[in-house]
């Protein structure tokens, strides 16, 4: 009851007392006083805004009709022409369907996955084992699809693949003439993107999750063995609600995810092969085709791009309201 009262004469206070104004003079004074601060951060602002908000100018290739000649400001308007015609092109919502496709598939097995892998660290007690395991999980990160796709040809060639040759050894074919045809067969290739993708993010995806749970009160786990709950339970029961916060936020920047796509994983490891287009052919393969094919192509690129972000941002902004719905913090604040 004390804790109570106190609690409303607390609110009420903070009810009555007025919000600081912020005038011109106010401001200068507080900059003065923190110049230090907003030094060390300039250059971070600076990269970020050539670098990220500068070449954002371009979208306005998205209503023009661009060409090298007349230049960039001298080139015609086109008003929509360039988003109708893409999105009426042959084939694109195949394009979109694919996109769609392996980012749920990704969401829905390379996110998980990380928090169980994260779990997974969190119950190893001998330090030397837990740092080595950490380690050689984070290492696919730093490995380039161009040499991950080496790797997988070595698996995946039909001829002298580890995969095939391995299930002729165990008799599951019977001679070469059986053999998977691996690159001519798209039924496969979803889930082969979809395990590389998640083999490639689950370890670094840990950090975050570690992060998390390092910071969850031991009291709570010592507690909970005194009341007799085991590792299992107290993963669920503490662990779990203790990064409830750290999920709901990497669910939001994950699920926005969803419409873009891997690129560069998709185009290394399955390059111009027009046999798995059907399940790999995705909007950024697309729009990598129409930038290449020549400067007619780079206002539709860049419209499909644009339509992207906005898709993507509007994922964000619809998981950010599921994530405050159950009582976790907000993305973008408590105001939105």
């Amino acid at each position: 009851m004390k804790r109570a009262s106190i609690s409303k004469i607390r609110a009420s206070k903070a009810m009555r007392t007025p919000q600081k104004r912020w005038t011109l003079s106010a401001l200068w004074e507080y900059l003065k006083g923190n110049w230090l601060l907003y030094l060390m951060v300039a250059p971070g602002v600076v990269a970020l805004a050539i670098f990220a908000y500068g070449p954002m100018f371009g979208i306005l290739l998205a209503w023009k009709s661009y060409s090298p000649v007349l230049g960039f400001f001298d080139s015609p308007w086109v008003g929509w022409i360039n988003f109708s015609s893409a999105l009426t092109s042959y084939g694109f919502w195949q394009l979109v369907e694919n996109t769609v496709v392996l980012g749920v598939l990704k969401m829905i097995f390379a996110f998980p996955a990380s928090i169980i892998l994260a779990l997974m660290f969190n119950e190893l007690t001998g330090k030397v084992y837990k740092r080595v395991t950490q380690t050689i999980s984070y290492l696919p990160y730093f490995i380039s699809w161009v040499i991950i796709n080496s790797m997988v040809y070595m698996f995946l060639n039909t001829d002298y693949g580890l995969i095939n040759n391995f299930l002729l050894k165990i008799g599951v074919f019977e001679s070469n003439a059986d053999f998977i045809q691996w690159y001519a067969e798209p039924k496969y290739w979803r889930g082969i993107l979809t395990f590389m993708s998640a083999w490639k993010s689950t370890g670094w995806g840990t950090i975050v999750f570690l992060a998390g749970i390092s910071a969850i009160s031991p009291d709570l786990y010592e507690a909970a063995e005194i009341d007799g709950a085991g590792r299992f339970k107290q993963a669920l029961y503490i662990t779990l609600p203790g990064i409830a916060s750290v999920i709901g936020i990497t669910f939001c920047l994950s699920i926005s995810n969803i419409i873009k796509d891997d690129f560069d994983m998709i185009y290394c490891l399955t390059g111009n092969n027009s046999l798995l287009h059907s399940v790999a052919d995705v909007l950024g393969t697309w729009n990598y085709r129409m930038l290449k094919g020549g400067f007619s192509g780079w206002g539709s690129a860049t419209a499909i791009a644009l339509l992207q972000a906005i898709i993507s941002l509007f994922l964000m902004w619809l998981a950010n309201l599921v994530v405050k719905k159950t009582g976790n913090p907000s993305l973008f604040g408590d105001n939105l």
